[in-house]
């Protein structure tokens, strides 16, 4: 997830310096180097939102899940009483 919302920062970035560049009529010698700063910088920025987006949807998942198992677990395990009575 971090590398797609790395490569989509950087690409929306570059696209906007470019769009202004044309807009505006500055020349392609000084505008790519401020393209390819913000897609670095951009690119950069996706990298860690994608890196704690993820972390907070695995741990999202991850509490979900042991919230709805522990109910399972607890039916499945024999009790002290119950595990008296079998001997």
């Amino acid at each position: 997830m971090a590398r797609t919302y790395a490569a989509i920062l950087a690409l929306i970035g570059m696209q906007v310096v470019l769009l202004r560049a044309m807009k505006d009529g500055a020349g392609l010698e000084g505008t790519i180097p401020i393209a390819l700063a913000w897609m670095a910088l951009l690119g950069a920025i996706g990298t860690i939102v994608g890196y704690l987006a993820q972390v907070t949807i695995d741990e999202s998942v991850r509490v979900r899940i042991e919230t709805e198992l522990v109910p399972v677990l607890t039916e499945d395990e024999p009790t002290a009483e119950q595990g008296a009575a079998a001997s």
